[in-house]
């Protein structure tokens, strides 16, 4: 058996998608995941178990100081990555934080400062720049080959059951965050101005809809539309993206991934975009986004893929559409 350098992984945030993390460390050579930390000690202690972590720490503090552990994995609420990235990269430990990397500006300048001063990795959890078809058309757009960008559409809708525990925080920063960066990544330039509109079912209650027109220095513009309307027993992901360029037209449909199973309950259509299970281990985009990370971390490289800069603009995009949207304007971005 082949003999790895291991990079020893501590995962802060038992969570969904915090066992999605586990589950897929698990199924990477050259990481082993040392250490657990979550608010609720029985998720932690049965994640533990179930993926052979051997150390399980209530308070995130404890495991950011541990020496068994070489870079953190924060996969908490939204809104609580300020502490955690914090501690980590105090600790001088390198960070994957997910996506969005904070919910304020502010805690996210705070994150770039710290991993500055301590000069170690913090990387946020953009998925698509790790999914092959997204990274394909960036690759066409790099080349020329479909020449300059005019106009981008897209689409994230999810079942209205999503909804009911995700609604802590706003659309742009939950689910349209990554068709945001998606689209930052392929204009390449700054956003100019945003036009956002919210639709709830209930008058008064949280977004059940955004959508939002995005111009950019540069003369491209970005629609993106935003939803937790889609019905629970629909079978498939609403995922689209389309790019209008000078050359040409590339289109991304999620939903339409080649593959249905027609079963006596009806039709199922399996992920095999994002985090697709096989032969018991991950595979897919988070795969590949978990194994970029630990790969930098082990050669102590900064990830030029994905950076904490990408991520800081991403939520001052998503923020303005957030403004937008709650002041029922145009919301002009000044120049950084």
């Amino acid at each position: 058996m082949l003999n790895f350098p291991k990079l020893r992984v501590g995962l802060i945030g038992c969570g969904a998608f915090g066992e999605s993390h586990l589950a897929t460390f698990a199924g990477i050579p050259y990481v082993e995941v040392t250490a657990v930390a979550d608010a609720s000690e029985e998720r932690a202690h049965k994640l533990a178990t179930r993926y052979g972590v051997p150390r399980v720490v209530k308070d995130f503090r404890e495991l950011c100081a541990l020496r068994e552990v070489d870079a953190v994995s924060v996969v908490t609420t939204e809104d609580q990555h300020l502490e955690p990235v914090l501690a980590a990269l105090g600790q001088g430990k390198h960070v994957l934080v997910e996506k969005p990397l904070a919910t304020r500006m502010e805690d996210a300048e705070k994150m770039l400062e710290a991993a500055r001063a301590n000069k170690r990795i913090l990387m946020p959890g953009h998925l698509l720049r790790f999914e092959t078809r997204y990274a394909a058309v960036k690759e066409q757009l790099d080349s020329g080959r479909l020449g300059r960008v005019m106009y981008i559409y897209a689409r994230r809708n999810r079942p209205k059951w999503q909804g009911t525990n995700y609604k802590r925080t706003p659309l742009p920063l939950e689910t349209a965050i990554h068709d945001l960066d998606v689209i930052l990544w392929y204009c390449g330039n700054k956003v100019k101005s945003v036009r956002a509109y919210d639709l709830a079912l209930e008058p008064g209650a949280a977004a059940d809809l955004t959508c939002a027109a995005l111009r950019f220095e540069g003369g491209a513009v970005a629609f993106i539309q935003t939803a937790w309307l889609v019905p629970d027993k629909s079978p498939a992901l609403d995922d689209f993206l389309q790019v209008v360029t000078s050359r040409g037209i590339a289109n991304i449909d999620i939903a339409n991934s080649g593959l249905s199973i027609l079963g006596e309950d009806g039709i199922e259509l399996p992920d095999v975009v994002y985090e697709p299970r096989l032969r018991g281990a991950v595979f897919g985009a988070l795969r590949e986004q978990l194994a970029y990370f630990a790969l930098c971390a082990l050669d102590g490289n900064q990830p030029t893929v994905v950076t904490a800069e990408d991520g800081l603009e991403a939520v001052r995009v998503a923020l303005a559409v957030v403004e937008s949207a709650r002041a029922d304007r145009e919301i002009d971005l000044p120049s950084r």
